[in-house]
């Protein structure tokens, strides 16, 4: 190796080596300055911490009350599908002139009021918040009385018309039921008339006719007598599965995530202001 290699190569580690003594000698000065200051930065993080669990242990609790409400169901052509989606009841319940209506007499107001679908069900979860779970329980429990009436009157409306349509194909029956007999009658007033004539050859065969008709017409009627019974056994009104009850404890302050935050805070205010107050007592600022 020649000189000129050698010479490189001492001052490439000299130079790495000095960058390196800077590195710790920085670390070091960095660990200093907060020894230093220490009692600074634990002042103010205690201080930051007393702040975090006074406001945490003198701030109003806030509780949450919620109820579970089925939006029932309805036997479609395809499939059961439920009487009020998710959206048009969260439509409904928000709306100011149902919350007027269903809170009328009432002095309080719903605040935080949240309507969330369960997932895959045709359930609702309502929520609200309150400072007093009694008075929050009375509030859902109006909130939630008010939409199952209302859901509800729509709901009987309908089971009252399949209802009727159930009755009238019911009494169509019946009356088919006895046209058929009445066929089966003659038919068999035939059958003993020996040797039958030509004109009652004819009559018997538009008998005949006559009384396959009303059998396809009967069958017909009774599929649908069957269908309707199906869907009126399956069909199922808005239902409250969940009464309205507050949360044990308070949503709202949440004390220990409050102090922790408090003291972080603390701490990152406390070293700011060790190297703040290190940096101007080094360089104290010049005055005329």
């Amino acid at each position: 190796m020649d000189k000129s290699e050698q010479s490189k190569s001492t001052k490439s580690t000299r130079s790495f080596s000095e960058g390196v003594y800077e590195d710790e000698i920085n670390l070091r000065d960095l660990i200093g300055v907060l020894w230093n200051w220490r009692k600074l930065i634990l002042a103010i993080f205690l201080v930051s911490l007393l702040i975090g669990a006074v406001y945490s242990f003198a701030a109003t609790p806030v509780y949450q009350v919620q109820a579970k409400v089925s939006l029932g169901n309805y036997l479609d052509k395809t499939a059961a599908r439920p009487l009020v989606s998710p959206e048009e009841a969260k439509e409904i319940l928000s709306g100011s002139g149902f919350l007027e209506e269903a809170l009328n007499g009432v002095p309080s107001k719903v605040q935080g009021l949240q309507v969330t679908p369960v997932t895959g069900t045709n359930i609702i979860k309502i929520s609200c918040e309150t400072n007093n779970p009694k008075q929050g329980d009375v509030l859902l429990n109006k909130i939630t009385g008010c939409f199952t009436d209302q859901v509800s009157v729509e709901f009987e409306q309908q089971q009252n018309l399949m209802k009727s349509e159930l009755k009238r194909i019911e009494a169509d029956i019946t009356e088919v039921n006895d046209n058929i007999k009445l066929n089966r009658e003659l038919l068999s007033s035939f059958a003993k008339a020996e040797p039958p004539s030509a004109v009652e050859v004819q009559q018997e065969a538009r008998l005949l006719d006559t009384l396959v008709s009303f059998s396809n017409q009967r069958e017909v009627l009774m599929q649908k007598k069957l269908e309707l019974e199906q869907k009126l056994k399956s069909n199922q009104g808005v239902q409250i599965i969940e009464k309205p009850a507050a949360s044990s404890s308070p949503v709202r302050p949440r004390k220990k995530l409050n102090i922790a935050l408090a003291g972080v805070i603390g701490l990152m205010i406390g070293i700011f202001a060790a190297f703040t107050v290190d940096y101007f007592k080094r360089n104290p600022l010049k005055t005329n």
